[in-house]
């Protein structure tokens, strides 16, 4: 009877392996369509979804050749239209041989239209869906969407990995404008403020990139580029901030990394030029409180940086020009600032944290602030107390104009 038993189960043991080996549900690379980059547009009546999608041939071959020297795109785009985001991309099995696949999508771009129409139809496609991945950077563009993709990219084969890399790079090395993936997004819309930021991609120049014949020469007529930033309310484009003015929002978010600043200056002999300074470290704390039952805030930051030129004959070894050169760039992040706040108030659009500021210090209060935020955001002073300290000053104390000017004197 035991020997039965174990018979049964060796049998059953057996049938499950031989049922749970082997790949049921693969798919194939070469039934694959990669998409690098993802454009969203609005026609007024349909969304219009574009992708950038991979050709390996070209991609293996070298940039714009084929194996017999033909030259051949690396990507191809094309458009899909549909009364839903999901329709419209259903619609591609109509037109494309492959699926389309999206775990390496690097960009989804914004047509400013469908901004200031309003998303939260393509953040519900990211978070209903498993093809799309929440960790995709958001852009905004003036124009269409779809002319963002169609074009190529100096050093970069791959145009949608290019223009990840930018806004990555920018964020890292100026932290003007900030990468903002889809979930750091939906966090944004959904907190206290409901307000968001995203970076503004362009085609800067007369002529579009679209063709490999602009390659053909060692200047290209126009490149993408990052501009200005987007400010939304409630999952719609309200407007825009300059670029000095995001940088004072990366400061009040307490998001800066590295940047510059250039001080004016003025030398012993009473020449004007200019300092620029290389923050290295910054940190930012943004405090509610409130004065005489009205709210307010504090901002307290902190600032490590080194001098990176100077075209000023100055003497770096006096303290006193040192501690002029730590009081003009306190000064011009206080400027920064003072800008960013105001502008962010003239808007009505909290982007900078406020409200989780103010709801987990004051809760009772907030329960009459929430029914009117961005009116009561509106009024809220800005105080600003900004330390800034200049740790290195290069390989000489002394700047170049100042030797040079010494020599000519002796």
């Amino acid at each position: 009877m035991i020997t039965v038993r174990r018979a049964v189960m060796a049998a059953m043991l057996l049938f499950l392996c031989v049922m749970t080996t082997g790949c049921w549900n693969r798919i194939e690379l070469n039934e694959l369509a990669i998409t690098s980059a993802t454009g969203i547009d609005w026609d007024g009546r349909n969304w219009i979804v574009s992708y950038q999608v991979l050709i390996p041939a070209a991609i293996s071959a070298g940039v714009g050749t084929t194996g017999g020297g033909t030259p051949q795109s690396p990507v191809i785009v094309y458009s899909t239209k549909g009364k839903s985001i999901r329709e419209a991309m259903m619609h591609s099995y109509s037109e494309s041989p492959r699926k389309l696949f999206y775990a390496h999508n690097r960009v989804v771009i914004l047509s400013e239209e469908v901004a200031r129409r309003g998303f939260n139809e393509l953040l519900d496609v990211y978070f209903r869906n498993s093809g799309p991945r929440e960790t995709v950077s958001m852009l905004v563009t003036p124009g269409k969407a779809r002319r963002i993709l169609e074009q190529f990219m100096q050093l970069q084969i791959i145009p949608g990995e290019g223009m990840k890399d930018i806004i990555m790079s920018e964020a890292r090395n100026s932290s003007i404008l900030p990468n903002i993936p889809v979930y750091q997004m939906a966090i944004n819309l959904t907190s206290d403020a409901k307000s968001g930021v995203l970076p503004e991609i362009f085609i800067s120049g007369k002529e579009d990139t679209s063709t490999l014949d602009s390659f053909t020469h060692t200047t290209i007529p126009s490149k993408l580029k990052l501009g200005r930033l987007a400010i939304l309310q409630n999952d719609r484009m309200i407007g825009w901030m300059n670029r000095k003015q995001s940088l004072g929002v990366s400061f009040l978010r307490g998001e800066v990394k590295q940047t510059t600043i250039v001080v004016p200056c003025t030398d012993e002999e009473g020449h004007s030029g200019f300092d620029t300074l290389l923050i290295q470290r910054a940190s930012t704390k943004l405090k509610a409180k409130l004065t005489e039952g009205k709210l307010g805030y504090t901002a307290q930051v902190h600032v490590a940086g080194a001098l990176s030129e100077s075209d000023c004959a100055q003497n770096l070894y006096k303290p006193d020009v040192i501690q002029k050169l730590e009081s003009k760039g306190a000064q011009q992040i206080q400027t920064l600032l003072e800008g960013a706040w105001k502008q962010g108030q003239q808007m009505k659009a909290d982007v900078f944290g406020a409200a989780e500021k103010a709801h987990r210090k004051y809760p009772k209060a907030w329960k009459q602030w929430s029914k009117d935020w961005n009116s009561v955001f509106a009024e809220a002073p800005l105080e600003k107390d900004v330390q800034f300290r200049i740790t290195r000053m290069g390989l000489s104390n002394k700047s170049f104009q100042y030797l040079t000017d010494k020599d000519k004197k002796g």
